[in-house]
Order: C-alpha cells, then structure tokens, then sequence
C-alpha cells in the first residue's frame, strides 16, 4: 500500500518560498488535456515540498487528476502563509524540510487558534511509510502518510483519504 491512513489521535528562488501554479486550474478547466469532472474539480490544494522539481511533478499530476487550483511552498514556513492567505481544502506536506519541517507544519497549523486550520486535511509524504512514521505523522495531526515516489494511483487515493477527512462525520 502507497498511502497509509492513519486514525486520528488527536531554498528556492521563489519569493518567501511561495508559488501559485495555475496549470492546474487551466486543466480543470479543460485547456489542457486534463481529467475533468472528477470528484476532486472544486478541490483547492497546498503542496509543501522542499524540492522545486517535484512540486512541479506533483502540481501537473494534481491537474491531470482535475484538481482546481494548486497552490506551492516550499518549506513549511511559506506553508503556514500559503494557508492563510488560499483556504486550501486539502495539504500534501513532505516531512523532511529545513527550516520548518512537515512535523512543526503540522503541530503549527494546529496550533494556529484558526478553527478551520485545526481539522485541515494534511497527508504527509516520505520516502520511509513504517508504523513509526504513521505514529509520528498521527501524532501531530497529519490524517495520512503518502509514500513518496508519489505515483497518480497513489496520489488519487491521498485525496480521496483527504476529501473524506474534510467532509464532517
């Protein structure tokens, strides 16, 4: 298994680290040869990753699916101000980042005192998914560890563990 759901518990050139994609919003709406009508067409979502290369690999894989906006940050400090200021419905986060890594993300948005920060959906992603890395990622509030090489498939059922963690019980 490429995603791994957990129960709940409880450097780069862009400006402060922040970069909005709109390729994926031209893809949902059909100016590309993306995935349209898909569960995922009214999702807005933050990618937090480290590396330039693979947050642009995961915003077109995220518009081919038919999401309708991606927004990127490239470290978990730029995260923070990417949520305030877009309200995504949905976070992929990697964990290992410097200076803010997916851990202190994670424990600050849910922290915050924002109501809507603290059961925003967040899926981790790691290159190690074991039982330690779900513990840790539960423990801080993430609903999910997402295996990295991240694949479409894999990616599609991280939304979706996303999507159901957003809609209320």
């Amino acid at each position: 298994m490429t995603v791994g759901s957990i129960p709940p518990a409880g450097r780069s050139s862009e400006r402060a680290g922040v970069v909005t994609d709109r390729s994926a919003e031209d893809a949902a709406a059909g100016k590309t040869s993306g995935e349209t009508g898909t569960p995922f067409g009214a999702l807005s979502v933050l990618v937090v990753e480290d590396e330039s290369f693979t947050r642009m690999v995961l915003a077109k894989m995220l518009g081919t699916l038919g999401v309708k906006a991606v927004h990127q940050a490239a470290d978990g400090e730029s995260g923070l101000a990417v949520v305030t200021a877009h309200a995504p419905d949905l976070v992929l986060c990697d964990v290992e980042m410097q200076p803010m890594d997916g851990f202190g993300f994670v424990r600050a948005l849910r922290t915050s005192g924002e109501s809507r920060h603290s059961s925003l959906p967040v899926v981790f992603m790691s290159g190690r998914v074991d039982d330690d890395r779900k513990a840790q990622a539960r423990d801080s509030g993430a609903h999910a560890v997402l295996a990295k090489p991240v694949t479409p498939a894999s990616l599609r059922e991280a939304l979706t563990i996303g999507v159901k963690a957003w809609q209320p019980a």
